[in-house]
């Protein structure tokens, strides 16, 4: 058996155990602080499984790159994401999740403006 103490990955992507063909689990640390600080966001080939740790996460979704939703991640609740996605850390607080995902990943990246007043945002909460 190995034991990964999860406490000791700060930084914003840590892979801490791959199977190499098949899957990987890594910790993510969101380096936004904000909705506004998200420009760009990503999409996978398959889908990703995200587990709040600890702390804050927001994850901000789009299905098709132009609106974007905010989802305030909840402690016990497992996210399957497979949209254009990206996620902060409100005011810079505190969050680390546990992502598993495939081990070979495709990764697309979408830039996207920063958010005005006339971009709308869902209602996650």
């Amino acid at each position: 058996m190995k034991v990964i103490d999860t406490r000791e990955y700060q930084s914003r992507w840590s892979i801490v155990f791959t199977d190499d063909e098949c899957w990987r689990a890594g910790i993510y640390v969101p380096e936004n602080a904000s909705l506004e600080e998200v420009v760009v966001l990503e999409k996978h080939d398959r889908p990703e499984l995200f587990i709040l740790l600890d702390g804050e996460i927001n994850l901000v979704l789009s299905e098709d790159g132009l609106e974007v939703k905010e989802v305030r991640m909840e402690q016990g609740k497992v996210y399957v994401v497979e949209e254009w996605h990206n996620a902060y850390r409100p005011g810079n607080r505190p969050g680390r999740a546990l992502v598993i995902e495939a081990a070979n990943i495709q990764t697309e990246y979408l830039s996207i403006e920063p958010l005005s007043p006339c971009r709308e945002t869902g209602d996650g909460f």
